[in-house]
């Protein structure tokens, strides 16, 4: 299973935070990865035997079509993709892998630059060698840009935020989503009658893991929570509210945050070589989103299938 939640904590206190945070994490990762929609889609990837849906098109680059029967058969001979395939969000990466790297054979042959033979390496080399003729040179970063880094993504160099979180979970059976949101807004009734959370939560809770602790998942650090929806759903609850029903995947759930503990920025000393690695990435990854819009501007990248189709680029 991918990790749907990244914590950021420096070297010299993360032994000291690990016991903190660490279980609440997992048991969190695991209820989000059983209620996300897409575990169950990417599961059922490799076992798909429809012929018709072999030959779906999910993009198109180009002239050249990307079918799902296609993104499987690179996964299978790409040993670093493979576990992708069974991992939510893991098709959409690989599909993105396959179309940069058709982008960058389109390019390399449009300026002629030699393709080697299989012995050399075959596409995948010929694919690093078109990046690396086509991202510039970066020179060393100056102290003043690694501090300057530091100073505008302090976010990079901190705790996460931690909130405590309570929920009313109840999942959805058999496709039954209006039984399953009934439930869930007789929870939100009862709430509004001034019982408290704890007993709600035992009572019409069915996380089996939650609910004997009347809800409290303990703290949960806010950052890279697969759905996205989810965290910003947590990021603005105020503490002690009740959150409206949530769709979480094959869940509808009911949230109250009960503690929060504020992000805490590591010294710019403590952290430079950090800093230093972190901002040559930054670097990078803008040259690249930057080549990635040209390429696509000029050759052509459709998506046509929405499932596939990424929600931020």
């Amino acid at each position: 299973m991918a990790h749907l939640i990244h914590y950021k904590l420096s070297a010299n206190r993360y032994y000291n935070k690990m016991r903190q945070i660490i279980f609440p994490i997992l048991l969190f990762s695991f209820f989000i990865f059983i209620s996300n929609p897409n575990s169950s889609q990417a599961a059922d990837i490799l076992n798909i035997k429809s012929t018709e849906v072999q030959e779906k098109v999910l993009a198109q680059v180009g002239d050249q079509s990307i079918r799902l029967k296609d993104l499987v058969n690179f996964a299978k001979g790409a040993a670093n993709f493979l576990p992708y395939l069974q991992a939510p969000g893991g098709p959409e990466k690989i599909l993105e892998e396959m179309i940069w790297r058709k982008l960058f054979v389109f390019e390399g042959c449009d300026l002629d630059i030699p393709e080697p033979t299989e012995e050399e390496g075959g596409e995948e080399s010929y694919v690093l060698r078109v990046k690396n003729r086509l991202l510039p040179d970066f020179p060393s970063l100056t102290e003043e840009e690694i501090h300057l880094f530091y100073k505008e993504h302090p976010e990079e160099f901190s705790t996460p935020l931690m909130l405590r979180v309570s929920q009313v979970k109840v999942f959805i059976k058999n496709g039954n989503e209006a039984q399953a949101r009934k439930q869930v807004e007789a929870a939100l009734k009862a709430l509004g009658s001034s019982q408290p959370f704890e007993q709600i939560a035992k009572e019409y809770s069915e996380d089996s893991f939650s609910k004997e602790r009347g809800g409290d998942l303990g703290f949960i650090p806010m950052e890279k929570i697969d759905p996205p929806e989810l965290e910003q759903t947590l990021r603005a609850l105020p503490m002690g509210r009740i959150s409206d029903v949530v769709r979480v995947g094959q869940a509808f759930a009911l949230y109250k945050i009960t503690d929060r503990r504020a992000p805490v920025l590591d010294p710019y000393d403590r952290v430079s070589d950090l800093a230093r690695e972190k901002a040559g990435q930054y670097r990078k990854k803008e040259a690249l989103d930057k080549l990635r819009k040209e390429l696509e501007a000029k050759w052509g990248v459709t998506y046509l299938d929405p499932e596939f189709c990424p929600k931020k680029r």
